[in-house]
């Protein structure tokens, strides 16, 4: 009887035929899976590649992360310019928030990766130039980008958090427990805080930030 062979051992992907958009792809698939799982060998993996073929494009797993982080700030689309400057505003805001919501995976790295590369100007600079045509420069205008950026990271990463929650919980709504009487004004918002994190909240929170900030380009 013919004497049983062992299966071939699978042939790895050539290392000349990687490219930096096809290691992107397959990092963006695997951070989408949950970013701590972003690593050179799951991204090998993914390619059919050798890990050290990667280091040809990417010295170090935190270029590959930069690049990736800066791919998807490349995402960003700007609002169309109006008259209407604080209208302008909420546009961005609300771009910058949807950007967010699209890649969940990245809010807590580009918390840590604020600058991960040049595709992070575009977006200070459609604020920036926003502001200006209201009058807010220098120090104010970066406060005020600064704290719409910070409430959309914050608020995302909320939602984030919340719909983790929602998840491991069998995909229902979390409630809050009601307050026990000695916080009765807690008590008295229990439905409104059931809500915390909907696109209704963020509105008005938008709608108030953005209404002191016009009010103090007035002074």
């Amino acid at each position: 009887m013919p004497s049983k062979t062992s299966a071939e051992p699978r042939s790895r992907r050539a290392r000349n035929s990687l490219t930096v958009d096809a290691i992107l792809d397959a990092a963006e698939q695997v951070a989408a899976t949950g970013f701590e799982a972003l690593t050179v060998r799951a991204v090998a993996v993914a390619l059919d590649a050798a890990p050290m073929s990667l280091y040809r494009y990417f010295g170090t797993k935190d270029e590959l992360v930069d690049a990736l982080l800066n791919r998807v700030l490349g995402r960003f689309t700007a609002p169309q310019e109006t008259a209407d400057w604080p209208a302008d505003l909420a546009a961005f805001a609300r771009n910058h928030q949807q950007l967010l919501r699209d890649h969940p995976w990245a809010i807590t790295p580009l918390i840590g990766h604020p600058y991960p590369g040049p595709n992070a100007l575009p977006i200070g600079e459609a604020a920036l130039r926003i502001l200006e045509r209201a009058g807010i420069t220098g120090d104010a205008a970066v406060a005020v980008f600064s704290g719409i950026v910070a409430l959309n990271y914050g608020w995302s990463s909320f939602v984030l958090a919340r719909e983790a929650t929602e998840a491991f919980s069998g995909g229902g709504e979390v409630e809050l427990p009601p307050a026990p009487p000695e916080f009765p004004l807690t008590a008295a918002v229990v439905g409104p805080m059931n809500r915390y994190g909907s696109e209704d909240h963020y509105e008005r929170t938008l709608k108030q930030l953005l209404a002191g900030i016009e009010a103090d380009s007035r002074r």
